[in-house]
């Protein structure tokens, strides 16, 4: 579990171990399922369905206490609002490396 996401959860419910492992396994589950879903969504491409899958991720990210995940997020929605590629790529790559640190 990233250090992040542990402090934060943690701090949120009083350290109960048990609903901080079943939060962290969601946010693994929902980074993973969204991940495939941007990749799909930017070789098509398909800018709502990147922007919204992006949106998901930024979401959970931010409930786990990962601070990166969820700016690398919205860097791939602000991409996806400027229909860039590139930057969604590079954003996208940086998005993977993060879930392998999950």
């Amino acid at each position: 579990m990233k250090q992040c996401c542990e402090e934060y959860l943690a701090e949120q419910f009083g350290g109960d171990k048990d609903v901080i492992a079943e939060i962290y396994a969601e946010y693994r589950n929902t980074v993973e399922e969204k991940l495939a879903e941007i990749e799909s969504a930017l070789a098509t491409p398909d800018w709502t369905k990147l922007d919204r899958a992006a949106h998901a991720v930024k979401g959970c990210a931010f409930a786990a206490g990962d601070t990166e995940m969820a700016e690398t997020a919205i860097a791939i929605r602000h991409a996806a609002q400027l229909q860039s590629a590139s930057d969604a790529g590079d954003a996208i790559a940086r998005l993977k490396s993060l879930k392998e640190m999950l």
